[in-house]
């Protein structure tokens, strides 16, 4: 217990207790966030801030007094409280501004780099009522100390309002970075510095390159500011661009995958400074939530891009054909694993929360990570990234985040020669990989708000970096991206070995549907399932093995229709059609139809088939029930050459059962069924293809819309 914090703590209390906003603090002689929100309330009491906040906001800056030799009054003694709380020897709460409260004013000063006049203006008084460490000798890295000192001394009058000076403490951190912001905005000519690196700065560090013997020397001491903190020494802060200097800013660029010259123009100086560095390079990666067609992924090769990052389940989850794709416009795949969808069946916690991650859970991701891994065709050496995908703190680094990826590198090691990966923050990606837990780093650079990110230095084993976002805005290929860059640490994905290519593509297509296939699994065997409303099968088989479930030649031409795949998209008129059907549909019918942006969840069966056909069929089997057949060929190359896959799903909607169930499970059910797998939308994209003068088959379809629908 330090008994001058005491002596403050009870003086406070005996003084404020019962004004209005003031913050009551423990009596315990301790320092902390309480007992300096009591003074910051206590301070604003007696300056007349409303309301009191216990923050030492724009308003307290703006109403704050100079306190100097001859002021007198509580304020004296606020001040006097707050130097002992800070660390920092004065007189005994005298009310009285005196020698002793000079000498520990002028210490804390010099500690700081203000000038040591001995008198109190707002920002010294803030600097002194935070919890920030300012002090003078053995704490942290004394070299970072000499900076902070520096941008107080030179720069502290353009961010004391909005940062509070810098600590003192050796240690780079948020407000030490920020800060080297604000500095460098002033040097370059910013008038309101803000501490956003937004385009004027990106202009001013644009008009302000400096290289070997610049005569810029405001300029070269922060950039000798910036490459220490960042790991890379360049000598003494003196302002000279030397060949130390340039040495140690070629390092930083090779490092970071820039054009190592030793000219320090926008994106070197955007790099040393922010996370997301210059948003305008080119990348050579991307990664996507979209599917990859040939299209696309030649439009990315023609641009620059060698890689390009999927996930491997969720609810965007890459297929094979478009690996494929990827791999044949000369693309190599980098695998990211993270749950959503169906993937978090049975999963309490959600996956952008530190709970989310446990030992337990990190065993089970790896798990399912191998099974989706190997069912790709994946080679075993492959890097999986997975995902931490949030502002992760560091103490949550240490209680969940690493015991997770443990987890995970054990069950990798123990089943299977995949190799650890983490995307995540600057912060939390050094962390696992200096625990040994991961091998290359995926950096998530583009959330520059990321605690994680401000003032950490890049991870030493970063394989890519993501930077900013971008699209394709052209309309066949349009998709947004993520702009990364590649180190070259890691090679990627350039090629896979799938062992039962057949099998796997109908349980793509069939996943597609919307199905578990967990009732069977075998080539010409129909399975039955029942959910009490609809009876229905699947069956799949190759050629010369499969016969359908529904013979397609007996069913008349206007029940009927097939639609062609060509790269993983189905034809633009087919699907504009579908899309005018859903448009003019009633009320009650979009209900259950939706609108024509619901439309888009089929799509997923073209990129799963990539190169095949589609065909629907709609008739009334002998009791009256309406009857709805999926049958999906896709052709595929196989290690004996080329061959028909077929994958089936049959639905027969139980409307006249003796004992019928009542509407609202039945509408339940169905959706359920039909919507979660896409068939309701493959229904009206096959109502669509006839349109008005679809005859009986359309009437048999709405009246189930209107039976599903009715109250």
């Amino acid at each position: 217990m330090d008994q001058k914090v005491l002596m403050t703590q009870v003086w406070l209390n005996n003084t404020y207790s019962g004004k209005t906003g003031y913050i009551h603090c423990d009596e315990d002689g301790a320092t902390g966030n309480g007992t300096i929100a009591s003074l910051i309330s206590a301070l604003q009491i007696e300056i007349g801030v409303s309301p009191v906040t216990g923050e030492f906001g724009p308003l307290t800056a703006r109403m704050c007094p100079t306190l100097k030799l001859g002021s007198a009054g509580n304020k004296v003694n606020i001040l006097q409280g707050a130097l002992w709380c800070k660390g920092y020897s004065s007189s005994d709460l005298t009310k009285t501004y005196d020698g002793a409260t000079i000498i520990g004013v002028n210490a804390f000063k010099k500690a700081a780099g203000l000038p040591q006049d001995g008198e109190v203006d707002p920002k010294t008084f803030k600097g002194i009522l935070s919890t920030d460490a300012v002090v003078w000798g053995s704490m942290g890295d004394p070299r970072i100390q000499e900076i902070q000192r520096g941008l107080n001394s030179k720069y502290s009058d353009c961010f004391w309002k909005d940062l509070n000076i810098c600590p003192v403490d050796g240690a780079y951190g948020r407000n030490t970075c920020n800060a080297m912001l604000y500095a460098f905005q002033k040097e370059v000519g910013i008038d309101e510095p803000n501490g956003v690196f937004g385009p004027s700065t990106a202009q001013g560090a644009n008009d302000h390159n400096v290289a070997l013997w610049s005569s810029q020397t405001e300029l070269v001491i922060l950039l000798q500011y910036m490459l220490y903190v960042n790991g890379f020494d360049p000598g003494e802060f003196d302002g000279g661009f030397g060949y130390g200097v340039q040495t140690a800013v070629m390092d930083f660029q090779e490092m970071m995958a820039l054009d190592a010259d030793g000219w320090v123009g926008l994106s070197t100086w955007a790099a040393l400074l922010i996370s997301k560095g210059n948003t305008d390079r080119a990348p050579n990666a991307i990664d996507t939530t979209a599917r990859i067609n040939s299209n696309r992924a030649q439009y990315f090769k023609g641009i620059g891009i060698d890689y390009v990052g999927r996930y491997l389940t969720g609810y965007w989850p890459i297929t094979i054909s478009e690996i494929n794709k990827i791999l044949a416009a000369g693309l190599r795949y980098i695998p990211i694993f993270e749950r959503s969808g169906d993937d978090m069946k049975g999963i309490v916690h959600e996956v952008t929360k530190a709970p989310y991650f446990t030992s337990d859970q990190g065993t089970s991701d790896a798990q399912y990570a191998i099974e989706a891994a190997d069912r790709l065709g994946l080679p075993r050496s492959s890097v999986i990234y997975f995902a931490v995908d949030f502002d992760v703190y560091d103490f949550e680094v240490e209680s969940n985040i690493i015991p997770y990826f443990r987890a995970v590198k054990t069950k990798l090691n123990q089943s299977s020669d995949y190799r650890v990966g983490i995307y995540a923050s600057r912060s939390c990606c050094s962390k696992v990989a200096a625990a040994d837990l991961s091998e290359y780093s995926y950096v998530a650079d583009m959330s520059v708000g990321f605690s994680g990110n401000i003032g950490q230095k890049m991870p030493p084993n970063w394989a890519f970096d993501q930077y900013w976002f971008d699209d394709i805005g052209v309309q066949s290929r349009y998709m947004d991206y993520d702009k990364v860059i590649a180190s070259g640490r890691d090679g990627g994905v350039g090629s896979i070995t799938v062992s039962n290519l057949p099998r796997v593509l109908c349980e793509d297509t069939l996943e597609s549907l919307g199905f578990d296939v967990s009732v069977g699994w075998d080539f010409s065997v129909e399975y039955p399932f029942y959910t009490g409303v609809v009876d229905g099968k699947y069956k799949m088989g190759i050629t010369g093995q499969f016969s359908p479930m529904v013979a397609l030649g007996g069913i008349p031409a206007e029940q009927k229709i097939s639609f062609n795949i060509n790269d993983g998209q189905f034809d633009e008129v087919e699907l504009e059609s579908a899309k005018a059907t859903y448009d003019n549909l009633d009320t009650t019918m979009k209900m259950l139809f939706g609108d024509s942006d619901s439309l888009q969840p089929a799509v997923s069966i073209a990129n799963t088939v990539s190169n095949g056909k589609l065909t629907l069929a709609f008739y009334l089997d002998s009791a009256g029930n309406p009857v709805f057949d999926i049958q999906v060929e896709q052709v595929a190359e196989t290690s004996t050459g080329e061959t028909s896959i077929y994958t089936e799903v049959m639905y027969t909607f139980n409307l006249n059962q003796p004992d019928p169930p009542d509407t609202g499970a039945l509408r339940s059910t169905v959706i359920t069924v039909l919507g979660a797998s896409v068939g309701l939308l493959l229904l009206v994209l096959f109502a669509a293809s006839f349109g008005t003068g679809f005859g009986e088959v359309l009437t048999a379809i709405l009246a189930l819309g209107a039976f599903l629908t009715a109250s």
